[in-house]
C-alpha cells in the first residue's frame, strides 16, 4: 500500500503546479535516467561543485546540503520558427521556452525556484545528421531540447546545457510538458483570471493594462507565449507574464481542490499524458509526500544583460559568477 495518502498527495500538488504555471504537476511514470545520462560536470576554477560536495568560495568552505532534490520542470514550444523547417529527425525536438530549476531542500523545509531565460547563451551539444554528437556550441539555451531523436535524449541534453550554465550543478530528475498543457490544464480549471500586467491590446484588443479577466484555455497559452507583439518584445516580458498566470494558476487550483478533491485525479491524468520525465512514480511520491508542507520560496532569476546578435535573435549573458553566487546562497551551507 502506499505509504502516502490520497489527501497529502493532493497537498502537495500545489507545490508541483506553481512551478510552472500550474502545468507541470509531476506524475508520470518513467526509467529512470542510466548513470552515464548527466555524468559531464564543467570544471570550474576550484572544481566548484564536486562528488564529496565540499567547496571553497570567496575564501570560505562551503558543504552541499544533504537533504537536496534538483528537478529540472520545461515547457516544451513545437512550433516555435524554424522548427517546422528542420527535416533531420535527429533535431526537431521543439525548444524549451520556459525552464525552472526547482530545489527541494528537505533539511530547512523549503523550496527553491529558478528561472531560466530561454535566451540565455549556453555550451549546447549539437549532432550531427546521422545523430551523432560533434561538440558542443554557445546556443540559447532552450535550444538544447530541439536535439536528439526521442523526447528522452531531448530531455538530456536540455539537462545538461543548463548544467553547463550552472557550473556543473548535479541535477537529480527533470519533466518536461509540450506548452499545449496550459490550454488543457486552464480549461480542466474552467479557466483562470488574471490581472493584465501591461498593453497586451495588440494582442487582444481587451487586454488592457490593469483589466482583469478570466482566461480561457487558448486564451491562456496566448498569454504566457506571446512575445513580439508585447512591449520591447523581450523574454523577460514574457517571464513577468508567467509568473503572473503561475500565482493565478495556483490560487485557482487551491479553489477547485478545496471544493472538490477528486478533481485532482482528472488533473493528475491530464497532465500526465503530455509530459516526459525521469521522475519514477514511487520517486515523486516520495519527493511531494516530505514536501507537502515547505516554504515555497519566490522565483529567483539570474541576473545579467539582453542584446541582438548580427543574426537577428535575442540572447542573454548571465553576469560572471552570479549563477554560482546563487546556488552557493541556497544549496550550500557554510561547513
Amino acid at each position: 500500500m502506499n505509504r502516502y495518502p490520497r489527501a497529502a498527495l493532493l497537498r502537495t500538488l500545489v507545490i508541483s503546479v506553481i512551478c510552472v504555471a500550474g502545468l507541470l504537476v509531476l506524475l508520470h511514470t518513467a526509467d529512470r535516467p542510466g548513470p552515464g545520462d548527466f555524468d559531464e560536470v564543467r570544471e570550474t576554477g576550484n572544481r566548484a561543485f564536486m562528488e564529496e560536495g565540499i567547496v571553497t568560495w570567496n575564501g570560505q568552505k562551503y558543504r552541499k546540503k544533504p537533504a537536496l532534490t534538483v528537478i529540472l520542470l520545461g515547457g516544451i514550444d513545437r512550433t516555435a520558427p524554424g522548427n517546422g523547417a528542420r527535416t533531420s529527425s535527429y533535431r526537431n525536438g521543439g525548444q524549451a521556452d520556459f525552464l525552472l530549476l526547482l530545489a527541494i531542500d528537505h533539511g530547512n523545509r523549503q523550496i527553491h525556484q529558478l528561472q531560466i531565460d530561454r535566451d540565455t547563451i549556453a555550451e549546447v551539444t549539437v549532432l550531427g545528421v546521422y545523430g551523432n554528437e560533434t561538440g558542443t556550441q554557445p546556443l540559447q539555451v532552450c535550444l538544447a531540447h530541439s536535439f536528439g531523436a526521442r523526447p528522452e535524449e531531448n530531455a538530456k541534453y536540455t539537462v545538461r546545457a543548463v548544467r553547463s550554465l550552472l557550473d556543473g550543478l548535479e541535477i537529480d530528475d527533470y519533466w518536461m510538458a509540450d506548452y499545449s498543457v496550459v490550454s488543457d490544464v486552464t480549461d480542466l480549471l474552467d479557466g483562470v483570471a488574471v490581472t493584465i500586467p501591461e498593453d497586451m491590446t495588440a494582442v487582444r484588443p481587451e487586454w488592457y493594462e490593469g483589466h482583469t479577466i478570466t482566461l480561457d484555455g487558448e486564451e491562456a497559452e496566448t498569454f504566457v507565449r506571446t512575445r513580439q507583439l508585447v512591449g520591447n518584445g523581450t523574454n523577460e516580458e514574457r517571464m513577468n507574464r508567467q509568473a503572473v498566470f503561475m500565482r493565478a494558476m495556483i490560487d485557482r487550483l487551491k479553489q477547485r481542490l478545496a471544493d472538490d478533491p477528486s478533481f485532482a485525479a482528472g488533473l493528475l491524468s491530464l497532465a500526465g499524458k503530455k509530459a516526459c520525465t525521469s521522475l519514477s512514480e514511487q520517486k515523486l511520491l516520495e519527493e511531494l509526500g516530505e514536501s507537502r508542507a515547505y516554504e515555497v520560496l519566490p522565483v529567483d532569476r539570474l541576473p545579467g544583460r539582453h542584446v541582438i546578435a548580427e543574426n537577428g535573435f535575442a540572447e542573454f549573458y548571465c553576469e560572471e559568477g552570479s549563477a554560482a553566487a546563487w546556488i552557493m546562497e541556497h544549496l550550500y551551507s557554510v561547513r
